[in-house]
C-alpha cells in the first residue's frame, strides 16, 4: 500500500527532470542555432532521449517552443521576486528591474537570439504570433505587479502603462544596443535616460 505512491513520486520526479532537460536543451538550440536547428529529432539526440520519448512530452515544435517561452517567463518572474525581497524602497526596486532588463539585452546572448528568432517567425506563423502575444500579456502583468508592489499609490492603469512602455523600450533597444550590436554616439547615456523616464512615469 505504501510502495505505490513512492514509486509514482519517483516516476513523476524523473519525468519532470527529463522534461526540464528537454526544455533546457531546446532553449540552447534556439539561442545558438535558431529555428532552423529547432528540430525535434536533433533536440532529442542532444537531450539524450529517443524521439518518441520527446514527443511524449512535446507533440510538436510549437508546443516545445511554448515551453521554452514559459521558462523565460518564469525566469523573469523569479528575478522580479528576488528584487522585491532584496531591495527596499520604491526607487531602488524600480531601478533594479530596469538595470536587470538593460543587462539582459546588452549582455545575454541567448536572450537576444531567442527574441530575434521569435520576432522573425511571428509575422509568418499565426500560431507563433499567438504564443508571443500570450507571452507578452503574461509578462507585462508580472511587470505591472512589480510596479504596484514598489509603488502601491499608483493606479493599475499607470502601472500597466509603465510596464508596457518599459517593455517596448527594451524591445526597441534590443535592436539598437542589444548583444552584438555596435552602440553609436546617439546611444551615449541611454541607460540613464531609460532609468529617469521610468521613474518619471511612476511619479507622474
Amino acid at each position: 500500500m505504501n510502495k505505490t505512491p513512492a514509486k509514482t513520486q519517483r516516476t513523476s520526479t524523473k519525468g519532470k527532470r527529463t522534461r526540464d532537460n528537454i526544455v533546457k536543451v531546446a532553449r540552447d538550440v534556439l539561442a545558438h542555432e535558431g529555428y532552423e536547428g529547432f528540430v525535434l529529432r536533433q533536440i532529442a539526440a542532444k537531450a539524450g532521449v529517443k524521439p518518441g520519448n520527446l514527443q511524449y512530452y512535446f507533440s510538436s515544435k510549437k508546443e516545445l517552443l511554448q515551453a521554452v517561452l514559459e521558462q523565460e517567463l518564469h525566469r523573469y518572474q523569479e528575478t522580479y521576486g528576488k528584487v522585491a525581497e532584496d531591495k527596499h524602497g520604491k526607487t531602488a526596486r524600480i531601478l533594479a528591474i530596469v538595470d536587470f532588463l538593460l543587462d539582459e539585452i546588452k549582455n545575454n546572448k541567448a536572450t537576444s537570439n531567442i527574441w530575434y528568432t521569435v520576432w522573425a517567425l511571428a509575422p509568418l506563423d499565426p500560431e507563433i504570433a499567438e504564443l508571443m502575444d500570450e507571452w507578452y500579456q503574461q509578462y507585462m502583468e508580472k511587470l505591472k505587479d512589480v510596479f504596484k508592489t514598489a509603488a502601491p499609490e499608483i493606479s493599475d492603469i499607470q502601472a500597466g502603462h509603465t510596464a508596457s512602455i518599459l517593455t517596448a523600450l527594451m524591445d526597441g533597444l534590443t535592436n539598437q544596443i542589444g548583444y552584438g550590436k555596435t552602440p553609436h554616439e546617439i546611444h551615449d547615456g541611454i541607460e540613464s535616460a531609460v532609468r529617469s523616464l521610468i521613474l518619471d512615469l511612476i511619479d507622474s
